[in-house]
């Protein structure tokens, strides 16, 4: 497994080199500087493994790292909506084991509020949906055309907001205010 996630591979090594560079010049400051910079960006794109605490078939786990700020019921859902935040690894998870997974982009202005919002999506059996708002830079995904499995990296977020629309039937764990982690979390269960 790789201590950093694919997204920060370049900028990584960029870093890295300069920072070689200005030590064997002398230039203490600036190496100083990027080796902050260095730190700040492996910090930014780590890759942590992790394991998820439920591991039934039924069982919804959080898609990325955050904290839960609403639990809507909705007509046909329960929404789940978690706001990422500083601190927290960016990696995308899957929040059930699925056989398909599909995703979709509504183009808009990441960033902006309203109908301009962009917002990605990804459904999963067509019964759980992963809805991301990203603050400013949309996402990367990765091959998600097959099925998941529970915890699988699905891609990266640089940061925003994300919305888990569950079954209307399913029993919600977590509690608004919890602070959450992707992959490992669990959230709620679905009654069968």
């Amino acid at each position: 497994m790789l201590i950093v996630a694919k997204e920060g591979f370049l900028s990584v090594a960029v870093l890295a080199v300069l920072t070689i560079l200005s030590a064997v010049i002398d230039a203490d400051f600036l190496a100083f500087v990027l080796l902050l910079t260095l730190l700040y960006c492996l910090w930014f794109f780590r890759n942590p493994e992790r394991i998820p605490v439920e591991r039934d078939s039924l069982a919804f786990i959080a898609p990325i790292d955050g904290e839960i700020v609403a639990i809507e019921s909705e007509s046909d859902c329960v929404r789940v909506s978690i706001k990422t935040g500083v601190f927290g690894a960016r990696l995308i998870r899957s929040p059930v084991q699925s056989a398909v997974a599909q995703s979709s982009v509504l183009h808009g202005i990441a960033g902006a509020e309203g109908y301009l919002r962009q917002a990605e999506s990804i459904s999963f059996n067509g019964r759980v949906t992963l809805t991301l708002f990203p603050n400013r830079k949309p996402s990367r995904f990765y091959n998600i055309k097959g099925g998941s499995y529970l915890g699988e990296r699905l891609g990266f977020f640089y940061g925003g907001e994300v919305a888990l629309a569950l079954p209307k039937a399913s029993e919600i764990k977590a509690a608004i205010g919890a602070k959450i982690k992707a992959g490992e979390s669990a959230i709620g269960f679905e009654r069968s």
